[in-house]
């Protein structure tokens, strides 16, 4: 299996609050027709305090925007929605003492601890593999999702040519990392891999941005990541870049020996300022 490029757009500003609100933004946003749904997952007897498995469809839809005829549509989920909804009937504490069905129902109180992405973006386009979409919102930041389908390995590689055509290839993807990163307010991205080492990255989007970028530049994923083993894992701490986009452009640009980028940071500044 191949690690994918991520894209990670830092301080999004999307009015995440109000699920309606933020649907509305995203169908304007990326020009596509959105229903917004929920997974009906649980089933809640306050006057019993039980907590059971729901029956019936898998989502149920809150709204609906529409931008053209199109059949094909963005599915837009907000995560524990439900979880939410009963917090509204109850409090916390009587909740943790409820009566859970089975297993499957405990999972409320996860939902309700634990929480991860407030809303997940997927394209219902099965016809067309260049239109699948799968983006995630959190609360500081959004995974862009602009797909690349060389894969990290191949992608990587181009950093380490000085041909003018490849120079040109990576300016093309930035533009697109641009472009969808101003879609959403996002005047910083990561690329990093979701696989490896920066797994860890990709998997902390859940993070202010602050946290993030401490996270990125303290290296605090080389000691977490258990992929290599330690003779590996030395390797890798030794040789790994993090560049800024902006610098591949230059004429001093260049990685020495066994060098690699693992992660790219892009601010846009120089985009910004010829626009």
């Amino acid at each position: 299996m191949g690690w994918d490029v991520v894209q990670i757009g830092l301080k999004h500003d999307l009015p995440i609050e109000d699920p309606i609100a933020t649907a509305e933004q995203i169908s304007k946003r990326m020009n596509r027709n959105v229903k917004l749904v929920y997974r009906n997952e649980y089933e809640y007897d306050k006057t019993n305090n039980i907590v059971s498995v729901s029956e019936g469809d898998e989502f149920i839809q809150l709204a609906e925007f529409t931008v053209d005829s199109s059949k094909y549509y963005l599915q837009m989920i907000v995560s524990d929605y439900q979880a939410n909804q009963i917090l509204k009937e109850t409090d916390i504490d009587k909740l943790r003492k409820a009566t859970f069905t089975d297993e499957w129902a405990k999972l409320l109180l996860d939902d309700i601890d634990d929480r991860y992405e407030l809303y997940e973006i997927e394209s219902i386009n099965y016809d067309n593999v260049e239109d699948l979409i799968y983006m995630r919102i959190f609360r500081e930041n959004i995974d862009l999702d602009v797909t690349i389908f060389e894969r990290w390995r191949s992608w990587e590689s181009a950093f380490h040519s000085q041909f003018h055509k490849t120079r040109d290839y990576l300016r093309n993807y930035r533009m697109e990392f641009f472009e969808r990163a101003q879609k959403f307010g996002c005047k910083e991205i990561i690329i990093c891999s979701d696989q490896g080492p920066t797994q860890m990255i990709y998997e902390h989007m859940d993070y202010s941005v602050e946290q993030l970028k401490q996270y990125v530049y303290s290296n605090k994923h080389h000691e977490e990541s258990g992929w290599y083993g330690a003779e590996r894992m030395e390797f890798w701490k030794k040789h790994a870049k993090k560049i800024s986009f902006s610098s591949v452009f230059q004429d001093d640009f260049k990685l020495e020996g066994e060098d690699f980028v693992e992660l790219v940071y892009d601010d846009f500044k120089d985009l910004i300022s010829h626009d």
